[in-house]
């Protein structure tokens, strides 16, 4: 088990059965030096699991260094990276040819020798050059480097981690990830749950969120009541955690109260399908209420995994009512929880 003060800085919510196989597999990866890929949709915490991984192997000062590879310039990566070109000192040409096998020359003042003796997260590994995958490559399988050309072999203690998203696979399959690098990073691989596959974990996390927003605001912490948790433990989430972080900091700021109420909730998001976008101008108000009805019965289903007496008593209603109103609004039930209902932070494209 992972120590309780390691992981609280993090405040890692794992009520889920997939959270807490996630922070098994983050105190197993932990206890190897092994490469780890860590997969799963954007916002669903990759970077905040690498932190973890990396506290739990380093409990005192370790040096933590992530690098977006997107960001690096292809002509300047490799300089950025290494230090120096392949087989060459400062004066030597970026792109220059390697004149054979050997170990990596890792020059002092690059991103590679500051992470020594600790992690190093990447992202973007596709935008790198092929060259330059072939020195990680190289780098992170043999474990060793010097600091020149003709110096002395030194140990490079650097667990590699790549933050990816699925099918990563696929970027190999086509020739943008070297198989050799792609095997460095891939000894150990964690797959992120989505929010959608972790909705015990929503109240908690909502909760956390709150608490944080208000603090930053230095106001009275507030709460969240029932039935806006219930309607957020119901949305799909497409953006997962973040999204729901940056939607509840927007309704902190927007309500004056100290408790986030369903209607402030339903005035910050627009249910709907899939993709969470609709309107209700331009319609009549009948034809309005009858959306908002359609779409929160489906949203509660959802939440309550189509069984339809638990979401009768949140919804407070008799069964044989629920049935009647699925009936009439067409909804049916193996539908909810698969389509859910669409969700979109105020002013968020």
């Amino acid at each position: 088990m992972i120590p309780n003060d390691v992981l609280a800085p993090f405040s890692l919510v794992s009520e889920s059965p997939a959270m807490r196989e996630v922070l098994t597999q983050v105190g197993t990866a932990a206890a190897s030096p092994a490469g780890v890929m860590l997969t799963g949709e954007r916002g669903t915490g990759r970077g905040l699991i690498a932190r973890a991984i990396h506290a739990c192997a380093h409990p005192g000062e370790a040096p933590f260094v992530a690098v977006d590879c997107r960001v690096l310039l292809p002509a300047e990566s490799e300089r950025a990276l290494f230090g120096v070109p392949a087989n060459g000192g400062p004066g030597t040409a970026v792109g220059a040819p390697r004149t054979g096998p050997g170990v990596e020359v890792v020059h002092p003042g690059s991103l590679l020798h500051a992470a020594r003796g600790g992690t190093m997260v990447f992202r973007n590994l596709d935008e790198l050059p092929v060259r330059v995958q072939a020195r990680l490559a190289t780098l992170f399988r043999d474990r060793e480097f010097k600091t020149r050309s003709n110096g002395g072999v030194q140990l490079f203690p650097v667990r590699p981690v790549a933050v990816v998203e699925p099918p990563f696979h696929a970027l190999v399959d086509e020739g943008r990830v070297r198989p050799d690098l792609y095997r460095r990073f891939a000894e150990f691989r964690i797959q992120l749950p989505s929010l959608r596959e972790r909705r015990e974990d929503i109240p908690a996390l909502a909760q956390l969120f709150v608490s944080r927003a208000c603090r930053a605001l230095s106001i009275e912490d507030k709460i969240m009541d029932v039935a806006s948790q219930t309607v957020l433990a119901a949305l799909p989430w497409h953006g997962n955690v973040r999204e729901m972080k940056d939607l509840l900091e927007s309704l902190v700021q927007a309500t004056p109260e100290t408790t986030v109420s369903l209607r402030t909730l339903l005035e910050h998001i627009t249910l709907g399908g899939p993709e969470g976008v609709h309107t209700t101008l331009g319609v009549t108000l009948r034809e309005a209420r009858l959306r908002f009805e359609r779409e929160y019965i489906s949203a509660v289903v959802a939440q309550h995994h189509g069984r339809i007496p638990d979401a009768a008593k949140a919804l407070g209603i008799q069964r044989t009512n629920l049935y009647r109103k699925l009936r009439a609004l067409k909804l049916s039930t193996p539908d909810l929880y698969d389509n859910g209902a669409g969700a979109a932070g105020s002013g968020t494209p």
